[in-house]
């Protein structure tokens, strides 16, 4: 008897309809992370993403913000998972952080900057001059990055008016633009935000800031080191107390009487001070109050494209925000500079997410966020490629010109670079 080949081919094509179906259907699942503490985190993510997007959820969480230089473990996968690997293929999901040595010098400045960036909303974005209140509906914080004047001190302040930019995940929308689902007969989750509350939601200059001041200390006045150290700072935090750390492939520990170690700064000024320890847990309450699903505005990290117009008032006194800040080794203001997003297919990125389930309200969130960020991050990468070009016809049309000693010539240029086209 001839072999039944047909329904056999039948049922595979069938399973491989049905797994390409699964594939293209994201949904949301728990993802569920021991820390170093051995406290228990569950974060919302979706079936697309991989480890890297993992970390980045565990950057906005309040539990987790203050942890940069670390692995991924899993129980099946092992050790250092791969950054590229799927979340669906890790079951059980649960993951554990694990804390590694700080194998060069940037990778210290990045763990100091990311403190200095979670402190930030309490001194950086304080009330308006006319004191006067409104409300606003932001999820997180939006933002801008540009040059901006150096400065490789951080003051801290919580008097008088100030005009830096604050940094979110929510667009400011135009009253005519509804966030109703209709399809889905939903009321908005949030009323729609002014721009020009925008900034004033970030501020949390009611708290008393955990740091007051945190300075580099010149290499000239260090008077020894030991091998591993990467550079000296000096933090004074809330209750006026200053404290010499060292950086270090440890992580980082203290100078005098009393020494401690610890991979995290936040960890180590909690051993050393109770005021501390209230200041930094008052701020996580706040942001936890501040947003039911307790993320901290991930703009701080992410700087994006809107700068308050206040910063033309007072440019001089403009500092750059963390992130920015090229003294902690920043990237200077905007992401995309270093053609790292060049092969990135935008085009499928954002069909993903018009794919995603939007029937609740966690799903719209957990959809809504990942569209902001990556909408942000294709509009800085856009407007770097745009004015690259713009350069370039600028700079050829002038070459033309010297050499024919005539009026500037018309020039078209064209890029393609990845999914980007720019004429």
């Amino acid at each position: 008897m001839a072999p039944r080949s047909g329904r056999g081919k039948g049922n595979k094509a069938k399973t491989e309809k049905k797994k390409k179906e699964e594939k293209a259907a994201p949904c949301v699942l728990d993802i569920t992370v021991i820390t170093p503490l051995e406290t228990q985190v569950i974060l919302k993510g979706i079936s697309t993403d991989k480890v890297l997007d993992v970390k980045k959820l565990l950057a906005v969480n309040v539990e987790t913000c203050h942890f940069t230089n670390y692995s991924l473990s899993h129980e099946v996968k092992g050790h250092r998972l791969n950054d590229g690997l799927e979340v669906v293929a890790l079951k059980p999901c649960l993951l554990r952080m694990v804390e590694e040595d700080y194998t060069d010098e940037s990778q210290a400045l990045e763990h100091v900057r990311r403190l200095l960036d979670i402190v930030a909303c309490t001194t950086r974005f304080a009330k308006p001059k006319s004191g006067k209140v409104t409300t606003t509906a932001a999820s997180g914080g939006s933002g801008a990055g540009g040059k901006a004047k150096k400065s490789g001190t951080h003051h801290c302040t919580t008097s008088g008016p100030q005009s830096s930019p604050s940094y979110g995940e929510a667009r400011p929308s135009e009253p005519s633009v509804s966030a109703i689902s209709e399809s889905y007969d939903m009321v908005a989750i949030h009323p729609l935000p002014k721009l020009s509350d925008f900034y004033e939601f970030f501020s949390f200059s009611h708290l008393c800031p955990p740091i007051l001041n945190l300075r580099r200390v010149d290499p000239k006045d260090v008077e020894e080191s030991r091998d591993g150290d990467y550079f000296q700072m000096q933090i004074k935090i809330c209750n006026g107390k200053s404290i010499q750390v060292i950086a270090s492939v440890k992580g980082f520990y203290t100078l005098g009487k009393q020494f401690l170690q610890s991979y995290s700064l936040v960890d180590l000024l909690q051993q050393l001070s109770q005021a501390f320890v209230n200041a930094y847990e008052s701020l996580m309450k706040a942001f936890v109050e501040h947003n039911k699903f307790g993320n901290l505005p991930y703009g701080f990290r992410a700087n994006t494209w809107l700068v308050p117009p206040s910063v033309a008032d007072s440019a001089s006194n403009f500092l750059p925000l963390p992130t920015e800040d090229e003294n902690w080794a920043g990237n200077g203001g905007g992401q995309g500079r270093y053609s790292e997003y060049d092969l990135r297919p935008w085009a499928t990125d954002f069909a993903v997410l018009a794919n995603l389930p939007c029937k609740t309200e966690e799903e719209r969130v957990v959809r809504d966020r990942k569209a902001f960020l990556l909408h942000s991050l294709f509009v800085d990468v856009s407007i770097f490629k745009a004015v690259s070009a713009i350069r370039r016809v600028i700079d050829s049309s002038m070459k033309a010109k010297d050499q024919s000693n005539l009026s500037p010539v018309s020039i078209l240029n064209e890029d393609c670079v990845g999914d980007l086209t720019i004429t």
